[in-house]
């Protein structure tokens, strides 16, 4: 598609928003700030000027950032615009004139400098598996298997996510899978680049781990994080046919239905939160349900707002590196709302929830704890 192209494709879905406002109504963004501007149907405004080449400010400029790509917008949306694709192309538009925040240039800067957005060294991208004390000699990196566990940068840096992938090796060597991890050979899988509209500078990123998962042979590629899986099946499936790329609620949903693993009771009333990139923008909605009902002892909640209605955490779509004030705001209303069940344990099946959600529990709601559904699974086969 040409640049001129793609222009007049963003410019006339800009026209067909009926300004009706259903989106306002679900935004979690909006319910925050207030302000006309960061609904959607502001949103599109501002971007309508944009293309129109009206000046904006600083300000209406991080308005169009001031989103966590939910895609609960455009699950209500009245007139049927893709509103998720819709803000990916508008940041598009912003990175080409170089309108972007400063938050995402550094996310960019230490990607390309260190392989992840962390700027960490990416040679301490499987640091987390020394710290553990029955990690086997070979580090879970192996030449050849069955299964590539893409861990994520969040999982192989966040010290409260790295919990989430220990405990996944765990299951799945209890599980007696073949699996390797890639180490220092993954690098980010690019979504945080294409969430802040820089599509072209993940190109890179897309061509290495493709390299490295079709060298160990593998059939199978799985995540604990729902962004690597939705990142992978947009911009890498088409290069691996074939090849599988599951969510770890799934491979887990199917290894132990096809063999029921050992587990103890866990004896506490736990609610599920649908990570949005997992269930609304993923489609992946039974899986975690079916892993949560499979231990015994456990007490299962559910809020209202769950599956294609599930609560944002605030954490997507970069939101974090352009405002994290908002995102915090976010994750504890979802915290309390959560919380409203009687839950003494909050699931999910994501990190960036898992973190989001932590920080949002200890100041809105102290005393639940929130969990990976694969660390909940963990806990209960005693590992």
């Amino acid at each position: 598609m040409s640049d001129q192209t793609f222009f007049k494709g963003l410019m006339d879905e800009s026209l067909i928003c009926a300004y009706c406002g259903y989106c306002r109504t679900v935004c979690p963004t909006y319910v925050e700030v207030g302000w006309e501007s960061c609904s959607p149907r502001g949103r599109i405004q501002l971007i309508r000027l944009l293309l129109a080449g009206t000046p904006l400010s600083a300000g209406q400029m991080t308005r169009l950032y001031q989103c966590t790509l939910c895609g609960h917008c455009a699950q209500v949306c009245s007139t049927r615009i893709d509103l998720r694709q819709f803000w990916l192309e508008a940041r598009a538009q912003t990175v080409s004139r170089e309108l972007s925040p400063q938050g995402l240039a550094t996310a960019r800067d230490n990607v390309a400098r260190t392989g992840n957005v962390y700027g960490y060294q990416n040679d301490e991208r499987a640091g987390w598996v020394e710290y553990m004390d029955d990690a086997p000699a070979d580090l879970y990196q192996r030449d050849q298997a069955e299964v590539v566990y893409f861990v994520g940068c969040s999982s192989s840096f966040s010290p409260r996510a790295q919990r989430i992938a220990e405990s996944f090796v765990r299951v799945l060597d209890a599980a007696q899978v073949s699996f390797t991890i890639l180490g220092e050979g993954e690098v980010c899988c690019g979504f945080p680049l294409l969430a802040a509209g820089m599509h072209d500078q993940a190109q890179t990123l897309i061509e290495h781990n493709l390299e490295r998962v079709r060298m160990t042979g593998a059939r199978t590629v799985v995540f604990t994080c729902p962004a690597c899986r939705m990142m992978w099946l947009e911009e890498y499936a088409r290069h691996l046919p074939g090849i599988r790329l599951l969510h770890a609620t799934e491979l887990l949903a199917e290894l132990m239905a096809a063999r029921p693993l050992p587990l103890k009771d866990v004896n506490r009333v736990v609610t599920y939160h649908d990570p949005c990139d997992l269930a609304r923008n993923g489609g992946v909605y039974d899986a975690p349900r079916q892993v949560l009902a499979a231990i015994p002892g456990l007490q299962f909640v559910e809020v209202h707002e769950r599956r294609e209605r599930g609560l944002c955490c605030g954490g997507g779509g970069d939101l974090e590196m352009v405002d994290p004030a908002l995102a915090q705001r976010v994750a504890q209303r979802t915290a309390s709302k959560l919380a409203a069940t009687g839950a003494q344990v909050i699931a999910t099946a994501c990190p960036q929830c898992v973190r989001t959600l932590a920080r949002g529990t200890e100041q809105a709601v102290p005393g639940v704890e929130v969990k990976d559904l694969v660390e909940l699974l963990a806990e209960a086969l005693d590992i």
